[in-house]
């Protein structure tokens, strides 16, 4: 039993590397093996050759980055001025359905002023001689002058 132990592990280093080496595929497996670039390069890695990954091509997507959100950007406060007017229009146009103006003043008719009785219009007003002598004179709310003799 030893010896098959010891057969084991010895068989085991020497099967482990040949195994790493044969580039033996599992058969059970789902995955493909990883094949190395064959350009050399690795697509897409920062530093490594040509490619996205290259300082010139991540400037050039950082510019267009910037240019297309500054674009949005100005397209959405576009959208947002047309549509800040077309609510300011809709707002002025309830105000002024909604808008009645307060009515206009119209005095009331005015009525044919008319002396009391005993009285006769005139706009000359009593002297000192004629009130000792019972004359008397009134002016009315609307501004006609009255006269008893």
């Amino acid at each position: 039993m030893k010896k098959l132990v010891s057969i084991l592990k010895n068989g085991c280093l020497l099967i482990i590397p040949a195994a790493i080496f044969s580039g033996c595929i599992d058969p059970n497996s789902n995955s493909y093996p990883s094949y190395p670039n064959s350009y050399g390069t690795s697509y897409g890695s920062p530093g490594y050759g040509s490619g996205y990954g290259d300082p010139y091509y991540r400037e050039r997507r950082d510019l267009d980055r910037d240019r297309n959100e500054a674009e949005r950007e100005r397209r959405d406060a576009e959208n947002e001025r047309i549509r800040l007017q077309q609510e300011e229009r809709r707002l002025e146009e309830q105000r002024a359905h909604q808008y009645n103006p307060p009515p206009q003043y119209n005095p009331p008719p005015r009525r044919q002023e008319s002396c009391p009785s005993g009285y006769s219009p005139s706009e000359r007003k009593c002297s000192s001689e004629e009130r000792r002598h019972g004359c008397h004179d009134m002016r009315l709310p609307g501004g006609l002058g009255c006269v008893s003799r």
